[in-house]
């Protein structure tokens, strides 16, 4: 609680006026005095009286977002007191890389509770804490005022930057989340395989045999569908990154993980110790999420041991770090994006244990090195 410059200037007017009462023999100028003075008084003993408190409802929406998405925050904002209070400015605290202006004046409501909101926009991936949440509140006069806050904290996901990828290439040759494998020739009818009939089925696929085993009709399935399926590992390990090299490899992962689920692969994205499973593409923003939240850690990746073709983003390795990899990642159809200071003697490990090496740097564009990569894998 502090005293506003009106209050200042009533309290230096008093001490005049008494001065000039008793060093001039104005008496009437006392009653100057003891109004300044009284006004100061009143407006402390009220602030005193009031005890404010602060009640707040902050709504993010939405609360994941692109990078530089606009995030609108909503304040529900009321004012409990003894006696009536004016409140003046506020302000919601937002971290840096956060943009946007969350200070201002409370507007005028005719209740004692007032809805207003900004806007945001973050900048960088990660998750972005706003709060606490101050308002200055004071006399009708403008005479005292004090500052109340809330705790409360509330967060929005920005999710890394992603690049659009050529969509040519997938595992096994696959341009969609299926690939077609044909029924084998030479086997009898009561090989082939059946499913339910769906409308629009021709007559002649009808599978009597199936039909009367199972109670509905059934035919035959001349061609099964495989989804094929991609593991993508980000090593966290902070012995291989500098900043820009793992923001690198967090962006490439995120770009993979949703080239391939946005086309219906399943997708296993091992980062760090977590692990994240897409089933034909379902679930590709908790998988962005979790590339959002990641940050450099030693623990060993959760990598399913499964033969599949595998996409490793790492740094700056060396041969111990090297053979730490390929003995963490089963798969030999794997492609891995190293840092240019990669060593020789680690490229020599990747090459010997059958992955495919791509050097990169962290200014590289992921789309011209992914384009590039698949053309020579193709051949």
């Amino acid at each position: 609680m502090w005293l506003t410059g009106r209050s200042v200037a009533l309290i230096a007017t008093a001490a005049l006026s008494l001065s000039l009462a008793l060093l001039a023999g104005i008496p009437a100028l006392l009653y100057v005095t003891g109004l300044s003075a009284g006004l100061v008084a009143v407006a402390l003993l009220l602030a005193v009286l009031a005890r404010p408190r602060l009640e707040l409802r902050r709504t993010i929406e939405p609360a994941i977002v692109e990078p530089d998405e606009p995030v609108e925050v909503v304040l529900d904002l009321a004012v409990r007191s003894g006696v009536p209070v004016v409140t003046g400015r506020w302000r919601d605290r937002v971290p840096s890389a956060v943009l946007g202006t969350a200070t201002g004046t409370v507007p005028v409501a005719e209740s004692s509770r007032v809805r207003f909101a900004y806007e945001v926009r973050g900048r960088r991936r990660g998750s972005h804490e706003i709060g606490p949440f101050s308002v200055v509140v004071g006399d009708a006069f403008g005479l005292v005022e004090r500052s109340l806050s809330a705790g409360g904290r509330d967060r929005f996901v920005v999710l890394p930057r992603r690049q659009a990828l050529g969509v040519r290439v997938g595992p096994a040759g696959a341009m969609e989340g299926t690939t077609r494998l044909r029924a084998a020739s030479g086997l009898g009818q009561d090989d082939v395989i059946a499913r339910p009939y769906l409308p629009g089925d021709a007559l002649k696929r009808w599978h009597w045999k199936a039909t009367a085993h199972h109670g509905e009709p059934m035919v035959r399935q001349e061609e099964s569908q495989v989804r094929p399926t991609m593991l993508v590992v980000l090593d966290a390990d902070p012995r291989v990154h500098d900043h820009a090299g793992f923001e690198w490899s967090v962006s490439a992962a995120a770009s993979i993980v949703a080239h391939y689920g946005e086309r219906g692969f399943d997708v296993d994205l091992a980062s760090g110790p977590s692990l994240v499973s897409l089933e034909s593409g379902h679930g590709v923003q908790d998988a962005l999420v979790t590339l959002a939240l990641a940050e450099p850690d030693a623990s060993p990746p959760v990598v399913p041991s499964r033969e599949r073709t595998t996409i490793v983003l790492t740094g700056a390795l060396d041969s111990a770090a090297a053979d730490r990899l390929v003995a963490e990642v089963p798969s030999r159809d794997t492609i891995a994006f190293v840092a240019r200071s990669t060593t020789e003697a680690a490229r020599s490990v990747l090459v010997g244990a059958g992955w495919h090496v791509v050097v990169r740097d962290p200014n590289d564009d992921l789309a011209t090195i992914w384009e590039d990569t698949m053309a020579v894998i193709a051949r």
